[in-house]
């Protein structure tokens, strides 16, 4: 919980530090601290279980506190239970209840190619999470406003 925390905080510091200040966007500096913080995770042998689980702790608030929102509406990126609320209290539109839904299904869809991984790669998976993120990071370099100008 310490670790989230912690988290959470450094998403903040990053914000505010970073921003207009740097080549890359704040998030995309958080993006990437998560990959690697995941990436270093996978070479933690089985004795430092605590360790490793402190620091995907670490990247998870980070996730929470720098994607805390798609189109207006609030999400959560690393659990479901409260997007599984919104998503069934929302009457204001079948868009913003299909948002919802549609975070949760990946959430589904996540964890259960996350489970093959781990089947294959055992404590090694959490590679792909990092790859994942690392991909993210690329991508958000793509300004898909200045793409659909030209």
């Amino acid at each position: 919980v310490l670790a989230f925390a912690v988290g959470i905080a450094l998403a903040d510091v990053v914000r505010v530090h970073a921003k207009d200040k740097s080549l890359f966007h704040w998030r995309q500096l958080s993006v990437l601290c998560e990959a690697l913080v995941l990436f270093v995770v996978c070479f933690f042998p089985q004795s430092m279980n605590l360790a490793a689980n402190s620091l995907t702790s670490l990247a998870c608030g980070i996730q929470v506190e720098s994607f805390r929102k798609i189109h207006g509406n609030g999400i959560a990126t690393t659990m479901c239970i409260g997007n599984l609320r919104s998503g069934t209290q929302n009457k204001e539109s079948a868009f913003k209840g299909m948002l919802y839904y549609g975070i949760i299904l990946m959430f589904i869809i996540g964890a259960i190619i996350g489970n093959a991984f781990v089947k294959l790669l055992a404590e090694k998976a959490i590679l792909i999470c990092a790859a994942v993120l690392f991909m993210a990071f690329i991508m958000m370099f793509v300004d898909k406003e200045k793409a659909l100008e030209q």
